[in-house]
């Protein structure tokens, strides 16, 4: 009766009852009766005893627990939505209280709520009490602090015993939000992540501790692992830390960055041993230093150490401060696709026949090289694509190169001869030591089909006493 609802003997069987009359009011705060021609249909005795429905029920089925049990929600929920201004005391707190009340011990005890039922339940019940509030504004009647406040705490209280629950029982809430993806994923994340970073994911878990090491780039950089001193012991013990748990892996790079030392010596020749096992497809050996004049001693690459597999494997290589000196007949990289040689000592004879064997390369790069010779590639390079020379000590450039797009040279004037590059789109040209009417003679045959050319020229005028 504190509800308004007649108890009455339970019927057989339910029919819908008849509208009721005209004389029949809802009951209102401060009347303590109410006049009906018809009272509403009597409910169950135990509905009537636990009007919200918490009193224990028979064993069911779990579909038609459900059912029942989101007719229950549901009902109180549009209760909550529904009850006019005048009877908001005592409906909204009551439902809102049972309700978390119940979901609390389904949640926790009887574990039949699973997570996405249990955030729909939370957010319907957030919904419930939001549309209540925006339903009565603060500015007009409002609603009492201590009785919005209880409905933050209850919320509040559900959420985070449920979660609590969720953290202490044996099946907790994840701590890593990563453990859903699959490994080939994981790795390729790790791979964009520099290689001091991805080595720090090791302590992340027991399962990420050698994920690192299936990352299919090797990059060490000295600034980065060092700081600006260059600290040469330092550098070769992380890197050689590295490389030993790697052992046995497969990897695409390989990229050593450091000011060249002679200590470095052997353990490069080491580490191009693990080009090797590793089955490397780009390996890159920066030693060049800050300030390189006068220096004259540089890293002579390990040809004798590469196999044929190896050479087979190699699609780029970028080599700086070192010797090229290719044994007698060697074979070249015939699938190198990039080389990139700067502050190289090289003959002019060895590069011809070196590149002579790489009959898919498509970029190269030739920056401070001194060959004091011609650079006359005999074979046709059909897949070269750019080409770049400056500052290299040449007498002349000779070669067959059909798809060339691009290309680029400053140095003084030398005879260039670029065969029937009929696809040259851009060439930079930067002579020096020359007029520009000289240059713009000699060049006048070479670049027939160019689409742009930028031409760039220096020179002195002889003084006259």
């Amino acid at each position: 009766r504190a509800l308004g609802v007649a108890a009455g003997p339970a019927r057989r069987r339910a029919r819908r009852p008849p509208p009721l009359p005209p004389t029949w009011t809802s009951p209102r705060r401060g009347s303590g009766t109410c006049t009906a021609a018809r009272p509403p249909p009597p409910t169950s005795r135990a509905s009537a005893t636990h009007p919200i429905g918490l009193c224990p029920q028979p064993s069911r089925s779990t579909e038609q627990t459900t059912a029942e049990e989101s007719i229950r929600m549901g009902n109180i929920l549009n209760l909550m939505r529904g009850t006019g201004d005048d009877q908001f005391e005592p409906w909204p707190l009551l439902g809102f209280r049972a309700i978390s009340g119940q979901a609390r011990w389904k949640a926790i005890h009887q574990k039949v709520i699973a997570n996405g039922r249990f955030q729909l339940l939370s957010m319907a019940i957030c919904i419930a009490a939001s549309e209540r509030i925006h339903g009565r504004p603060i500015y007009k009647k409002g609603i009492p602090g201590g009785r919005f406040t209880l409905f933050s705490i209850l919320t509040c209280g559900l959420v985070s015993d449920y979660i609590c629950h969720r953290l202490t029982s044996g099946k907790g809430i994840p701590s890593d939000p990563f453990e859903s993806l699959p490994e080939d994923v994981l790795c390729t994340i790790l791979s964009k992540l520099p290689l001091d970073e991805a080595v720090r994911t090791s302590a992340v878990s027991r399962k990420w501790r050698f994920l690192w090491t299936v990352c299919p780039n090797l990059s060490f950089e000295g600034i980065t692992m060092c700081g600006k001193e260059q600290d040469v012991q330092k550098f070769i013990d992380n890197v050689n830390a590295v490389l030993a748990q790697c052992h046995g892996s497969v990897f695409d790079e390989l990229a050593i960055k450091f000011d060249f030392d002679t200590m470095l010596v052997d353990h490069l020749n080491n580490w191009a041993r693990f080009v090797v096992s590793s089955r490397i497809k780009f390996l890159t050996f920066d030693l060049a230093p800050e300030n390189f004049g006068g220096r004259y001693e540089r890293y002579l690459f390990p040809f004798q150490l590469l196999d044929s597999g190896s050479t087979s494997r190699l699609q780029k290589i970028h080599l700086s401060f070192g010797y090229l000196q290719p044994p007698t007949g060697f074979s070249g990289f015939p699938n190198l696709r990039k080389l990139d040689l700067n502050l190289v000592n090289v003959t002019g004879k060895d590069l011809q026949d070196m590149l002579s064997n790489c009959c898919n390369l498509e970029w190269l790069s030739i920056i401070r090289c001194h060959l004091y010779d011609e650079l006359k590639v005999n074979g046709p390079l059909p897949h070269l694509l750019y080409l770049h020379f400056s500052f290299c000590e040449i007498t002349k450039i000779a070669l067959h190169a059909v798809k060339l797009t691009n290309f680029v040279y400053k140095g003084k004037s030398v005879c260039i001869d670029l065969g029937k590059s009929s696809r040259l789109e851009s060439a930079d040209i930067s002579f020096y030591g020359v007029t520009l009417e000289d240059a713009a003679t000699q060049l006048a045959n070479v670049f027939t089909h160019v689409q742009f050319l930028t031409f760039d020229t220096s020179y002195e005028p002889p003084q006259v006493c």
